[in-house]
């Protein structure tokens, strides 16, 4: 494995810890903006929690996208809430703020991970480079 692959490798670790990140972050953003539940078509206007897909990519490294998460709401009561319908029901993002935290903590890890592997691919090309000066 060349230096230029490994520091391709942990590029790949970063970008996808930086979208664990946005996507933790927007659903404990909207954990709790309701919508109107959902109609005869299935339906709402309601927050959609968010979700990372990775899948590994070819040659070293992981591909990560944004996707909605399945289901991205539940149906809730949510009495005096202006969105509820006449049942007091509200579509609410399907938000688990323990998870979403422990999210944010893999997220940081996973990019201070893939930082120092960058920083010692770094260091080695630099050794590398002075052996032949």
């Amino acid at each position: 494995m060349s230096l230029f692959s490994a520091m391709s490798i942990a590029r790949s670790g970063l970008d996808a810890a930086t979208r664990r990140l946005e996507v933790s972050a927007s659903n404990i953003a909207n954990l709790r903006t309701t919508g109107p539940a959902p109609g005869a078509d299935g339906t709402t206007t309601a927050y959609r929690a968010l979700t990372v897909r990775q899948t590994d990519a070819t040659g070293g490294g992981v591909l990560s996208e944004i996707v909605p998460r399945d289901p991205g709401w539940t149906v809730e009561p949510g009495p005096g809430d202006p969105n509820a319908d006449a049942r007091g029901l509200v579509a609410a993002p399907n938000v688990d703020l323990v998870t979403e935290t422990s999210d944010l903590l893999m997220a940081r890890i996973g990019y201070a991970a893939a930082a120092e592997v960058m920083k010692v691919a770094d260091d080695m090309q630099k050794t590398a480079t002075d052996m032949f000066v």
